[in-house]
């Protein structure tokens, strides 16, 4: 069957005529149109943007090595990197560590043709060497950085050593002093504690010049280290100190040379209770921890330490979430319950505090002055609760209780290395206020028996408070 298709009638319509404009023909008027159109896409895609938010990608690098750069006072990165910066007139200062190295105006380029698209480039660079200030400040981080690193034994492809000792050195090398204040480098070589820090520390004594002796080198890992001498006899009699509200009960510990550890492996982290002779001075301990009364007699007295401040003392660094938790401060309220979760600053001010009011050098014993207290007693004992036995002849719970805090810095390698490096190394730290860990010793009443011993070493971080932590306190 086929099919055709049937005519049919269409209306008549008027055909379309442009009419001109302005006196021209519409092929001329269009295409001038058109034009306008062209140029006005092009306007508004490759230079309005540009117009509207000029910048250049520039480039920041120092000197120095890493330094904050601030950008009209507003933190950008640290050296080297590259951020986006509005076109114009911008202040420009290089910090290390909070401490400002260098200050400038730096103008940047108003590039107005596809910068969106191909970002146009300028670099800022500071020359500028280290001031006295930020090599302080520089070299108070580095030792509080490699300190942390030291308690890291081991490393992986997440968790990944830094570098710290190269990474310095570079830093201060631009410091025109630096060949003279080498000695922090040297107190930090004694936190070397693995293959990756001594590497580290090897190639920056190399990049220094510097000819000294890295601890970690000397270790031998098939041999054992440190002297267990005989026990010594260290005499013990009582004596007291008058807070005038209060009593403290001690000891006189009479001078002595002992051994401060014992025999054994010759590595990492074992030689921290490796032996060495050591002499104590005559001096007074405490029979027994501060008890909560007596903390709270410190209260009392200054507010600022309350438990009520501890948003202010946490923000300041000085004590941790934890601090006087459980602890029953009341200055009514008699007891022997060693006050716990305080920490090392805690301690501090409350050492400060009985000297004023006692007139004598109150202190936290070091960590030879606990062993040689703990070496008076004759029974060994392990306490095994909070409440402390008689100190008839000797300061009480020594061991057991609860981990005492000493002003000791945990130093990881200061018994591998003998004679004044230690000395410099302990000074250095405390001139730079480091962070390091303390020395805690005696265990606590969890701690499970002959697992613990006199020699045996804790730590604990400056702002720790911890329910098995105490502190009994020495006096001149």
């Amino acid at each position: 069957m086929r099919f055709t298709r049937k005519d049919k009638n269409l209306p008549k319509v008027e055909p379309v005529k442009i009419k001109p404009l302005f006196g021209l023909k519409p092929g001329l008027w269009l295409t001038i149109a058109y034009a306008l159109a062209l140029v006005l896409a092009v306007f508004l895609i490759c230079f309005l943007p540009d117009i509207i938010h000029g910048s250049k990608r520039v480039t920041f690098t120092s000197d120095v090595g890493t330094a904050a750069v601030y950008v009209d006072g507003i933190y950008e990165g640290g050296t080297p990197f590259t951020r986006k910066i509005s076109s114009g007139s911008h202040n420009v200062s290089y910090k290390v560590n909070g401490e400002e190295i260098d200050s400038f105006t730096v103008k940047v380029g108003h590039p107005v043709f596809l910068n969106w698209l191909f970002p146009r480039t300028q670099s800022v660079h500071s020359s500028a060497p280290l001031t006295d200030k930020a090599f302080e400040a520089l070299t108070k981080e580095f030792l509080n950085d490699v300190s942390l690193y030291s308690a890291v034994l081991e490393y992986d492809s997440v968790h990944r050593y830094p570098e710290l000792f190269t990474s310095y050195v570079n830093s201060i090398m631009t410091y025109p002093s630096y060949k003279t204040n080498v000695r922090p480098f040297e107190a930090a070589l004694l936190f070397v504690t693995t293959d990756e820090m001594f590497k580290d520390a090897e190639n920056a004594l190399g990049i220094l010049g510097l000819d000294a002796v890295i601890p970690y080198q000397i270790l031998d890992k098939n041999s054992t280290f440190g002297e267990e001498a005989d026990r010594p006899v260290v005499g013990a009699k009582k004596t007291s100190l008058d807070a005038g509200s209060f009593s403290i009960e001690g000891f006189t510990i009479s001078e002595a040379d002992f051994s401060n550890g014992k025999s054994v492996k010759d590595s990492y982290p074992e030689v921290l209770e490796a032996g060495l002779k050591t002499h104590t001075d005559s001096f007074n301990i405490g029979s027994y921890c501060i008890t909560e009364y007596q903390y709270s007699q410190f209260v009392q007295a200054n507010p600022y330490w309350s438990a009520s401040n501890k948003e202010e003392l946490k923000a300041k660094g000085l004590v941790d979430d934890y601090y006087l938790d459980g602890v029953t401060i009341s200055a009514s309220v008699t007891g022997m319950r060693p006050v716990r979760n305080i920490s090392y600053y805690a301690a501090q001010a409350f050492c400060t505090w009985l000297s004023s009011v006692t007139g004598k050098n109150v202190y936290l014993p070091t960590e030879d002055q606990w062993i040689a207290a703990s070496l008076a007693d004759p029974e060994e004992g392990y306490q095994r609760s909070l409440a402390p036995s008689e100190a008839e002849v000797a300061p009480a719970a020594m061991l057991g209780g609860v981990w005492e805090l000493t002003d000791t810095d945990l130093i990881p390698l200061s018994r591998v290395i003998k004679g004044p490096t230690v000395e410099n190394a302990r000074k250095v730290l405390r001139d730079y206020d480091t962070q390091c860990d303390i020395v805690v010793k005696g265990g606590s009443y969890v701690n499970a028996v002959g697992s613990i011993d006199r020699y045996s070493v804790g730590s604990a971080y400056r702002s720790l408070c911890s329910d098995f932590m105490g502190f009994r306190i020495a006096w001149d």
